[in-house]
């Protein structure tokens, strides 16, 4: 009889408790000012628990981050295989995604760990962008641009996002993600 599935089930609670810890915890003060101990204190669990889990503070928030991104991922990836997405329900689809997680997306923001949050957004960009095109049966159009276009498309996503979010998401999110597909319509054929 094997022990690993209870281990994982284990494991999973642990972090999704470290987690929740922190998140908790960054409501209370600045994200720099928490240390790994209330962390585990808050958490329930010990020191060395959270160092088998984390090396660091910043990945534990990173890893709630990306199992934001995972999950919106996976509800991406089903549209797309139903043909039931273009780059303007993608984009409208991100907004109402991140305002469903706006207050972690602010705390990500306030954090000050924006260049690791752009890093997430834009590989997963380039995979939607890819997934995409092989729906379409078509390959990148110019591979000799992918990368750039990845980027430019994840950057202007990104700081449409954390301007809106910071500024108290002044506009509905559809209005947001018709900004976005508008402003990178001249994308759709990089």
């Amino acid at each position: 009889m094997s022990t690993k599935p209870s281990t994982d089930l284990r494991s999973r609670r642990t972090r999704k408790w470290l987690q929740e810890a922190l998140l908790m915890l960054m409501k209370e003060k600045p994200f720099r000012e928490i240390q790994i101990t209330e962390i585990a204190d808050r958490a329930q669990v010990s020191r060395p628990a959270f160092y088998l889990h984390f090396h660091s503070k910043e990945e534990l928030l990173l890893s709630h981050v990306d199992a934001v991104f995972e999950e919106f991922h996976t509800e991406l990836s089903r549209e797309i295989a139903a043909g039931n997405i273009d780059r303007k329900i993608f984009s409208i689809m991100l907004f109402k995604y991140w305002e469903r997680y706006s207050e972690t997306l602010r705390m990500v923001i306030e954090a000050e760990t924006q260049q690791v949050l752009l890093e997430r957004l834009r590989g997963y960009v380039d995979m939607i962008m890819a997934e995409m095109a092989a729906r379409k049966r078509k390959g990148i159009p110019d591979p000799q641009y992918h990368d750039y276009v990845v980027d430019f498309v994840a950057g202007g996503a990104y700081m449409l996002l954390t301007k809106w979010v910071t500024n108290e998401m002044p506009y509905p999110a559809e209005q947001m993600g018709l900004l976005l597909f508008e402003l990178t319509a001249p994308c759709e054929d990089l």
